[in-house]
């Protein structure tokens, strides 16, 4: 999960289409596939609220964005228990909105309850889905 600030391309950010090309270049670029969407909504009922959210629902989990054009912010959460590397989250990010502060990270290993195998074990699950 990551919280991003004075973030360079405010316009990207207050622009349905660069949501939706950036979470699809997003997910297949630290290599997951997409199931479903991208789907971007606008909260516009409260200015102090206004921005987008946008989602894309993968075979490994999802991937959710929130912005906040007026504030140069967004908040970015990548779900998933296949492993993925931060460092290509944030230069997939910077290319698609410029430069950004990462105000929060928080990164939580998924898969905690398997075996130490986890991937024998993501294996396996996926043999039984």
């Amino acid at each position: 999960m990551l919280r991003l600030g004075d973030v360079e391309n405010g316009r990207s950010l207050d622009c349905p289409e660069a949501i939706e090309q950036y979470l699809t270049g997003l997910v297949t670029g630290i290599g997951m596939r997409i199931l479903d969407g991208p789907h971007v909504s606008t909260e516009d009922s409260d200015p102090a609220r206004y921005g987008h959210s946008g989602v894309v629902v993968l075979y490994e989990s999802h991937a959710a964005v929130h912005t906040y054009p007026l504030m140069r912010a967004m908040f970015l959460d990548v779900f998933s228990c296949k492993s993925f590397d931060v460092a290509d989250v944030v230069r997939i990010t910077a290319a698609a909105f410029g430069s950004f502060r990462i105000v929060e990270t928080n990164v939580l290993d998924r898969g905690t309850h398997w075996s130490t195998d986890a991937e024998s074990e993501l294996a396996a699950w996926h043999a039984d889905r």
